[in-house]
């Protein structure tokens, strides 16, 4: 079973569901849930291929090669490790 470490502190999950309420159990915290506000931003240390490609909200926000918003990360199809820091 594919697994979210975040911060050092890991959980499972099922492979190709929107993993929103994985990423909140870890500490992610989460404002307006569209990839408008940038609350959610993580930068993924492992396993970038493992997630959707970057949304259109993505895009056009100010982000890292490496970054991106958990909100979007919609469909994740194997481990992803990342940090996860509150503006």
């Amino acid at each position: 079973m594919p697994k979210i470490i975040l911060n050092e502190k890991e959980i499972d999950f099922e492979e190709d569901i929107n993993p929103y309420l994985e990423f909140e159990k870890l500490g992610v915290d989460f404002s307006c849930h569209n990839g408008v506000c940038g609350t959610c931003k993580i930068k993924v240390l492992k396993g970038m291929e493992n997630i959707n490609p970057k949304t259109e909200m993505e895009e056009e926000f100010p982000l890292d090669e490496d970054e991106r918003l958990a909100c979007q990360c919609h469909k994740l199809k194997g481990n992803v490790e990342a940090k996860y820091e509150e503006w």
